[in-house]
């Protein structure tokens, strides 16, 4: 039942990051006054549908299998005659069509990753108040519990998370005296740190809070992870053109795995985890892969350089093809994730 719980967490979250994206192409095209023919929502029959009156209306629909969606833009793979269509609109109104999308995923973990440093704080600068306590650890079962603030260890001042370690680790497997201040009240405990033979480390069983940024730096910094991760992802870009690389690159179904496995972490593991997978789906689209967002893009920049419209006939050959190439891939890699679940 666990399992089919964090299959449905996994389907809900790539639905909805795929309608974000769809969202960003929808709302950019409208504005640059491109006909959207249809919105929808999930697949299948349609169990809602809005018929649009006018060419200029947008038909909404929501399917009998609300997964995923997509958008129907005028002009983008027929009706290239028409005037108002995309095909026949400046360079900067198609440029911004194409690139909302995946700008639509890199603002949505802007936002998640904002939120998580404004309300819970940024892992990467730990204070010494401890956010979580392990269920059985020494530190559970000497009654510290989250809240509480350590200020010394065996009499020695701990101003920094760092300082913490450092003491637990000079401490090793003797016990420890642990000054702690909780609400007004300043305690002390023993504890009796335990080796971590994978982390190879001696451990008490705590993390510890991020520190909190007020809502303007919380969103500045949400925005340097966000550039950062897809910097990153980038620089792997060469790497996954290898047989390690390409075995390392999951889909779907390697996505709803670990979707149940971010989810047991808790709640903020899997904001982190969808906050990624939103950045992977901007890294994925941007790339220059028909029929991804990338290859149109490069397309459009091509056709306004040179100040010419490439064929059509020449675009759809290259974009037939490449969506072979790409089915392929997706099949490699769904068979790789296949076999990671049969490994488990």
């Amino acid at each position: 039942m666990t399992n089919m719980l964090y299959a449905i967490y996994g389907l809900l979250i790539i639905s909805f990051l795929a309608l974000a994206h769809e969202f960003g192409h929808f709302i950019v095209a409208k504005l640059s006054l491109i006909p959207v023919e249809e919105f929808a929502i999930g697949f299948g029959p349609s169990i809602y549908e809005n018929k649009r009156k006018s060419p200029h209306e947008t038909t909404f629909k929501i399917g009998l299998f609300p997964i995923l969606g997509y958008v129907k833009i005028r002009g983008m793979e027929d009706n290239y005659d028409d005037p108002e269509g995309f095909y026949n609109k400046g360079f900067f109104a198609k440029f911004f069509t194409i690139l909302a999308g995946p700008l639509m995923n890199l603002i949505v973990a802007i936002i998640i990753f904002g939120f998580v440093f404004g309300t819970f704080g940024n892992p990467l600068s730990p204070t010494t108040t401890i956010a979580n306590v392990v269920k059985g650890s020494p530190a559970e079962d000497a009654g510290i519990v989250s809240g509480d603030t350590i200020l010394k260890i065996n009499g020695i001042e701990t101003k920094t998370w760092d300082n913490i370690v450092s003491e637990i680790q000079k401490n090793q497997g003797k016990t420890a005296v642990i000054e702690i201040k909780r609400g007004n009240d300043v305690l002390e405990v023993e504890v009796v740190p335990q080796y971590n033979p994978r982390e190879k480390k001696w451990m008490i069983g705590i993390s510890p809070k991020g520190e909190v940024y007020p809502v303007d730096k919380s969103f500045i910094e949400g925005a340097k992870w966000t550039y950062s991760t897809l910097f990153n992802m980038f620089t792997f870009l060469p790497k996954l053109f290898t047989r390690t690389g390409l075995s390392s690159v999951t889909g779907p179904i390697g996505i709803i795995s670990m979707t149940g496995e971010a989810a047991s972490q808790g709640f903020l593991s899997l904001l982190f985890f969808v906050a990624y997978i939103s950045i992977a789906l901007a890294f994925t689209n941007l790339l220059p892969i028909p029929p991804l967002d990338g290859s149109w893009l490069i397309i459009i920049l091509v056709e306004g350089i040179v100040r010419k419209k490439l064929p059509k006939d020449l675009t759809a050959k290259i974009q037939s093809i490449a969506l072979i190439l790409m089915l392929f891939l997706m099949f490699v890699v769904s068979i790789n994730d296949i076999l990671r679940l049969i490994q488990k």
